[in-house]
Formats: C-alpha cells, sequence, structure tokens
C-alpha cells in the first residue's frame, strides 16, 4: 500500500490516500479565531478579509481586517501581513461628531513549525508565532471642537507592540482540536502605558462530510471555541488605572464553508460569557464576523 502526504486546500491540513479501492482523503479546517500550528495551503499563500461588528458601552465598531499571507520559503514557515480598516461610532454624545473611520495598525507576522508528525488521515503540529504591530493608525481625530477624541474611539493604538503565540493542533481524520496561549506587549505611548495582555484560545473542529474522496470536494467546517484576554492594568505618568485590564472571555461557535477548490467563506458569533473587568468599566456585547479566504 502506497501512503503519500497531500496538502488539503480546503483545511490547510495534511491528508492521505490509500488505493482507488478505499479512497478517502482526510482534512481539517482552521480556527477562525485561534491561530493553528498550520503552514500550509490557506496558511501558506493568500488573502484573508474578515469583517466583525460588535459594540462596548456606547462605542460601536465595525472593523475590516485584510490578511496577505505573502510570503512561504517552506512548509514549515509562512507571513503575512495584516491591516484593519475601522469605522467607529459613538452613541449618546451630540457635542461629538457620530462616526470616525481610518485605517489601524500594521501587523507583520511570522509562524514557524517546530514540531511536524505526519500520519495517515491526520498529523500533529506546533508552532512558534512572533508579531510586531506597527503605530499606523491615527491617534489624533478631533471632535467639531477640537477636542482630541477618547482613545477607545481612534483608529489606532499610538504605539508599537510585540506579540506571540505558542500554539498545538491536532487532527484525526475528521476532528481538530487546537490550543494557543501567548502575551502582547505594547511599547509606552507618552506618559501612557497600556500593560501587558495575555491571550488564549481553544478550538474543536468537525467536518462534513466525514470521508473526502478528492481535495476539491465541497466540505463545511464546524468550530466551537472559547477565546479569553488576561490584560494587566494601565498606567498613566507611572498611576494605576483603576477603570482597566481584568479577564474577558467569549464562546465562539463558527462555520465555514469550502465553495472552490481556493476559496472558503466563514462566519462566527462571539458570546461573552466571561467579564471579571477592573474598576467601572463597559461590558462588550457580543460580535458577529464574516468573511472569506482565497488561495493564490
Amino acid at each position: 500500500m502506497t501512503r503519500r502526504i497531500l496538502g488539503s486546500l480546503c483545511a490547510c491540513a495534511v491528508a492521505s490516500a490509500l488505493p482507488a479501492s478505499a479512497s478517502h482523503a482526510h482534512a481539517q479546517g482552521l480556527p477562525f479565531h485561534t491561530p493553528s500550528a498550520l503552514t500550509t495551503s490557506f496558511e501558506q499563500r493568500g488573502v484573508r478579509a474578515v469583517t466583525t461588528l460588535g459594540r462596548t458601552g456606547a462605542v460601536r465598531a465595525w472593523t475590516t481586517r485584510l490578511t496577505v499571507l505573502p510570503w512561504a520559503p517552506s512548509a514549515r514557515f509562512t507571513t503575512s501581513v495584516s491591516l484593519p480598516i475601522t469605522r467607529k461610532r459613538l452613541d449618546g454624545d451630540p457635542g461629538r461628531p457620530r462616526t470616525i473611520s481610518g485605517l489601524g495598525d500594521l501587523s507583520l507576522s511570522g509562524k514557524w513549525a517546530v514540531f511536524v508528525r505526519n500520519r495517515p488521515g491526520g498529523t500533529s503540529r506546533v508552532a512558534v508565532i512572533g508579531s510586531v504591530r506597527l503605530p499606523t493608525g491615527s491617534t489624533d481625530a478631533v471632535d467639531d471642537g477640537g477636542r482630541t477624541l477618547p482613545r477607545p474611539l481612534q483608529p489606532g493604538a499610538g504605539s508599537p507592540a510585540l506579540s506571540g503565540w505558542l500554539t498545538g493542533t491536532l487532527i484525526r481524520d475528521r476532528w481538530g482540536v487546537t490550543a494557543a496561549f501567548g502575551p502582547e506587549w505594547a511599547t509606552d505611548n507618552g506618559s501612557f502605558d497600556p500593560g501587558v495582555t495575555l491571550r488564549y484560545g481553544l478550538a474543536l473542529g468537525v467536518r462534513f462530510p466525514a470521508h473526502v474522496a478528492d481535495i476539491r470536494t465541497r466540505t463545511v467546517q464546524v468550530y466551537l471555541e472559547w477565546n479569553g484576554t488576561q490584560r494587566t492594568r494601565s498606567r498613566e505618568a507611572g498611576l494605576v488605572l483603576a477603570d482597566t485590564g481584568g479577564h474577558l472571555a467569549f464562546v465562539s461557535p463558527g462555520v465555514q464553508w469550502v465553495l472552490l477548490p481556493r476559496l472558503l467563506v466563514e462566519a462566527s458569533v462571539q458570546v461573552p460569557v466571561l467579564r471579571r473587568l477592573h474598576g467601572n468599566q463597559p461590558d462588550p456585547q457580543a460580535r458577529s464576523s464574516f468573511g472569506l479566504r482565497y488561495l493564490f
């Protein structure tokens, strides 16, 4: 029996093929919010566009994030460039403009699979991801009276940031699980220190149908994710800001549909289930996201 490892276009996972009498390709999709350890197919060279709608307190936000994966020198290493386009609306304040729009902060990332073990019908992988966020977004938007708008309404963060992920992905036939965690350090913006954020995610996925005879077969991936952030309190001029930081977590069901060998569409809803925020902070509401991925 001859075994060969196939890169699955629909899920960036590794598949196996048997002789024609029992030919089944096994594949698994990509989590929507949790970064995976996969570095092939849709995670190798392509483009992803995702629009997220959400509300925190009186601020409504629409963000479209365009991510391009331009360079992958090997099957274990891939790069990405990501730029958000934001539109924020402040409700309940007639003295200030209703809507602020602009480009957000540009992010550059690299992913390296440090461990890969393939097997018929699945793969086990561990990867590290490093990112730098550049302060390309505006931080000086003003209202009609010339007053600088508060930080939550600005398109950019105003300072560079470094972040990393350690992620692992296990795929067995139609089932897949991914777990990831990592910190983000943002540098001081003048006298303002935004603090450190620890991010984590856990995703469980299942593919329909159970067996795929050809990598061009249309498939549906269903996901359930747990995503959260733990943020330290911020500081202003060396003083701790009481109403900042805390623990926030979401349960995030999602679905991906492979329409064509090089195209998939996806959607997800993030429902906040844990809000342990310090001091007096507005609670975030549910977020909805939808988008597509196209493989070059």
